[in-house]
């Protein structure tokens, strides 16, 4: 019986190192609702050969109805670069989805990162820190700690409704830094209608 199936990849790494395997999560949901356990899920590279597969576990992702999903080990590229997988569900030709992971040297150094309010100095969760193809999320303290590679980069904080200029930084070992984000109250979206 032909059905239609849709998938979803999730918890992929950023960076990955290159030469190693990473860990992601694959999960199928068929239109109906139907149990997918047992069925098998294969990871391939862009010229189309198999790099990782599984089979789905017997229970559902918890909070979902139907999401029956598997974790896999994937080999990164051999190199530095940035590269494509597809991922296909083995009982639906037509069901693919794809993602892309940045490969890079094994990190080296520790960056640690400590963001706060400029005005209040609270310390502040949920701030997004990019150096390069690095990425974290400050914790409840307003830390976050980066595992990167020697080298130039633009350290971005992003939060909703917060403000930081970007802050060039030099990596040539550990090191700790210490970063403030300005508040801006945001527009409430029906500004122009209330009276």
């Amino acid at each position: 019986m032909d059905e239609t199936t849709s998938l979803a990849v999730w918890d992929v790494p950023m960076p990955v190192v290159a030469g190693e395997k990473f860990p992601i999560k694959v999960g199928v949901k068929s239109a109906s609702g139907r149990a997918l356990a047992g069925g098998r899920v294969e990871v391939s590279d862009i010229s189309g050969k198999v790099l990782a597969s599984g089979m789905l576990g017997d229970a559902p992702w918890a909070g979902t109805e139907a999401l029956y999903w598997v974790a896999l080990d994937v080999p990164a590229p051999a190199k530095e670069q940035i590269a494509e997988y597809a991922v296909r569900f083995a009982g639906d030709d037509t069901s693919t989805s794809h993602f892309s992971v940045a490969a890079t040297a094994r990190p080296e150094h520790r960056l640690t990162v400590n963001v706060t309010e400029q005005s209040t100095a609270a310390a502040l969760v949920g701030v997004e820190i990019r150096l390069g193809p690095f990425h974290a999320r400050t914790d409840a303290a307003g830390q976050a700690e980066l595992r990167v590679c020697k080298g130039e980069y633009q350290l971005q904080l992003w939060r909703t409704a917060h403000n930081a200029k970007p802050k060039p930084i030099t990596i040539n070992g550990d090191a700790s830094v210490a970063l403030t984000m300005v508040h801006v109250p945001e527009d409430h979206p029906d500004a122009r209608w209330v009276k």
